[in-house]
């Protein structure tokens, strides 16, 4: 069973994520468990309304609540010793996928932010920007993909209540939204879906 507080977690990036209109894609949440070490991942992708499925852009969101946390939560609820600080590792990767061209690199790290705003209460940092290139064996030309990787820590001050891991979350819905309207404004050209 997922931990209490790391459930109150990824319920509250949802909550900020479609309240800021952000679509969930279908098919793309995963709960993992390590089995040998223990720890727990929640992830998760979204793209704008109205975005193709599968997304030409789009965000992926993963958290990770690692087994010490747990031992900490555990022993809290037990009783067995104080509230203590425990951790949510947070994984953002903004993507644009399916380019038929090489995306404008220099420009896309131009325009989308080095790391998260100050209004959340946490920091992410941009830790990587890749591209990659696939052939396309049954087709003419290549496909290249673009992502940017952002890192960072969501610290627990003991039990938090559910309204205060929505409260800090609340601003990480907006500021993704922000980066995909920013990157889906940049002149990218995309393979021509199956439909088209």
């Amino acid at each position: 069973m997922i931990e209490n507080v790391f459930l109150d977690v990824i319920n509250a990036a949802q909550k900020s994520l479609e309240t800021s209109m952000l679509e969930q894609l279908p098919n793309e949440q995963h709960v993992m468990l390590d089995l040998f070490i223990g720890d727990m991942r929640f992830e998760s992708s979204y793209a704008l309304p109205g975005e193709l499925n599968p997304a030409n852009v789009r965000v992926d969101v993963d958290f990770d609540w690692p087994v010490w946390s747990q031992s900490v939560y555990r022993s809290w609820q037990l009783g067995e010793s104080d509230p203590d600080l425990m951790e949510v590792g947070i994984e953002i990767t903004i993507r644009a996928v399916c380019l038929s061209e090489p995306a404008p690199i220099k420009d896309i790290v131009t325009i989308l932010d080095q790391s998260s705003p100050t209004t959340l209460a946490f920091a992410l940092e941009r830790s990587s920007v890749s591209t990659s290139e696939n052939i396309l064996i049954d087709g003419d030309g290549n496909e290249f993909e673009l992502e940017l990787a952002y890192d960072g820590t969501l610290v627990i001050e003991g039990p938090m209540m559910k309204s205060e891991l929505e409260e800090v979350l609340a601003p990480l819905g907006p500021w993704l939204a922000s980066m995909l309207v920013r990157l889906t404004d940049q002149p990218l050209k995309f393979l021509p879906t199956p439909l088209e």
